[in-house]
């Protein structure tokens, strides 16, 4: 065998082992997306239906301070607020969210967001390629039995044009996805959410994931970003 021909195999086999070893994390990753989801949903959505009950008015001393709460008339609401929870929740209507296509890429600046979260682990980032996006697969998205998912493809473009249009469905969200940064073994994560509900209402937010007894959990959901 020729040295030209072995360093082209040896080349050939190196590649090879590089994707594979890439393709295999990216479904790690993956796995990970899917199995944290349904808690994710959980702490995320809300049916926009539901009008909260005013909260009660502050009660102030002669120095400006708050002494307490004036809950005069918060009893009827709370109890009508209650009853309607109810109501929506046992209707037959499907809460429409509109998911992005596919995760995007994680900003840098969010990997020390990781080791400050964590800090008493003393984590090393896995170095990941964060460039490449891929498409979520609706049918392994697992949330509450009210929530169906639909691609945010199939509705207008353009920002709010989504609120401006009338639907066959309550179209009740939109959400996204980032790509997951995790620490060298694999057992603490960080990537970014949120959940719109029209042009001007919405919330970006940062959530850490720990790997406990085999199981991936929401650590803390932190709000950055508030429309």
């Amino acid at each position: 065998m020729t040295k030209k021909l072995t360093l082209l195999l040896f080349l050939i086999s190196v590649l090879y082992f590089r994707c594979d070893k890439k393709q295999t994390e990216l479904e790690f990753e993956q796995s990970v997306v899917y199995e944290i989801f349904p808690a994710l949903m959980d702490s995320l959505y809300y049916d926009f239906r539901l009008k909260l009950p005013r909260p009660p008015k502050p009660i102030f001393n002669e120095k400006g301070e708050i002494i307490g709460t004036d809950t005069t008339g918060n009893g009827k609401e709370l109890a009508d607020y209650k009853k309607r929870k109810t109501e929506l929740k046992a209707d037959s209507i499907k809460l429409v969210i509109a998911i992005r296509d596919s995760v995007y890429s994680l900003e840098l600046k969010e990997r020390e967001e990781l080791l400050k979260h964590f800090s008493e682990h003393n984590l090393i980032l896995n170095s990941n390629d964060f460039s490449t996006e891929y498409k979520i697969d609706l049918e392994k998205l697992i949330a509450d039995d009210k929530l169906k998912f639909k691609y945010l493809s199939e509705f207008p473009k353009g920002g709010s044009n989504i609120w401006k249009n009338e639907y066959a469905f309550y179209l009740n969200a939109t959400t996204s996805l980032s790509r997951i940064q995790f620490d060298s073994t694999k057992s603490f994560g960080i990537f970014n959410s949120g959940m719109g509900c029209g042009k001007l209402c919405g919330t970006g937010v940062r959530v850490f994931i720990r790997k406990v007894n085999g199981k991936w959990i929401i650590d803390e959901i932190i709000v950055n970003e508030i429309a």
